[in-house]
């Protein structure tokens, strides 16, 4: 039941996508709709081995609970991810970002645009950063997995995915910083932020853990999921909704108090206009609501409770995503994100994600959905 709806909201997503771009006469926000499906979902995806990383290095018990889902999340994903980014490479680049469209080259031979601002230059720091992240994911999921064959090994194999979980990281943050500067600041003129790659990648990070206990729900016994499970992911969520709600503070107080306008206007419309509404549900969806929610015993030992507030957190999160790269396209007078092709594309991303991962354990029978512990 499960791979066919996720077939059909995949095969709706791609044909309203194709429908909508070849008759419409300027598809420009459908691109943007696209960006941020790609924005997010790739972002909570490359979260799910973090998940595990961050687990081995603090030697939790009961995150192994959910680490491997984690890591099959991030390995899954890849192919979704490439191709995704590809159709926006070759045919959204000029819709999407203002240096890749045929007069920026005036700019650039007058020697106002930045050599970062270049198409291939794009294509090849995304090759780049993407293959060594996802390389030593592999690698680190591999060597998690030579324990539970029964592999003998002549190395210390806890010391060895301690130092892979660290280098996983470390190159988690570059390829997360790396997106963040092209679907977030690149596609604004002469706009900076020193601590907008952050500012994402822990929003990725609060979110990937969200969704992944989504996704534990659909492929891990529920039996096997115990109060301590439950209490412990409640925590950590808690400590998430805190530390994203300082990032946020950070990424805006420093904008504010320069005051710059080629700086602070981008935020501006974020926040204001016919966004107010969608930036005041996003606050309330990814603190108010998770934080007073989470504090509270009975939600954090309900699975079902817990549940509700990951989706809240994921929801909150796409909206966030959204105000990021929606009003640098539309004033926001046009609701895309209620359209048929807006909702279908949000949809045809879940599915694909789900759809990746049924894919995995089609594919690869043998690989357990609940990590044993190493010894």
């Amino acid at each position: 039941m499960l791979l066919w709806v996720s077939l059909i909201l995949l095969l709706n997503g791609i044909i309203s996508f194709a429908y909508v771009a070849i008759n419409s006469a300027d598809p420009t926000t459908l691109w943007a709709m696209l960006a941020i499906n790609f924005f997010f979902y790739v972002g909570i995806s490359q979260a799910g081995i973090i998940f595990s990383a961050y687990m081995k290095i603090a030697k939790s018990e009961w995150g192994v609970y959910f680490s491997r889902l984690g890591e099959i999340l991030t390995l899954a994903f890849l192919p979704v991810a490439v191709i995704i980014f590809t159709i926006i490479y070759f045919g959204g680049s000029e819709h999407l970002f203002w240096w890749a469209a045929h007069n920026s080259s005036d700019e650039a031979a007058k020697g106002h645009l930045s050599p970062w601002l270049n198409k291939s230059f794009f294509l090849w720091r995304t090759i780049v950063t993407w293959g060594i992240f996802y390389a030593l994911s592999y690698l680190y999921f591999r060597t998690g997995r030579l324990s539970e064959k029964g592999d003998a090994t002549t190395f210390d194999l806890e010391k060895r995915l301690n130092v892979l979980a660290s280098f996983v990281m470390v190159s988690f943050v570059i390829a997360e910083s790396n997106l963040a500067w092209d679907f977030g600041m690149m596609i604004i003129p002469h706009w900076e932020s020193t601590i907008f790659p952050a500012y994402v990648w822990v929003g990725n990070i609060f979110a990937g853990a969200a969704f992944l206990f989504l996704l534990s729900r659909l492929f891990i016994d529920s039996k096997r999921l115990d109060r301590e499970h439950l209490d412990s992911k409640g925590k950590l969520l808690l400590g998430f909704t805190i530390l994203w709600i300082y990032m946020f503070w950070s990424q805006h107080i420093v904008t504010w108090y320069g005051d710059l306008p080629n700086i602070i206007d981008p935020l501006n419309k974020q926040m204001g206009g016919n966004y107010t509404s969608v930036f005041l549900v996003m606050l309330v969806m990814l603190f108010i609501m998770p934080f007073f929610a989470l504090i509270q015993k009975v939600i954090k030992f309900s699975a079902a409770g817990l549940s509700i507030v990951a989706a809240i957190i994921c929801a909150g999160m796409w909206l966030n995503r959204y105000l990021l790269i929606m009003p640098v396209f539309s004033d926001g007078s046009e609701w895309i994100v209620v359209s048929w092709a807006g909702i279908s594309l949000i949809l045809a991303g879940l599915a694909a994600t789900v759809l990746s991962v049924l894919l995995f354990f089609k594919l690869f029978p043998q690989v357990t959905t609940i990590q044993k512990m190493s010894k």
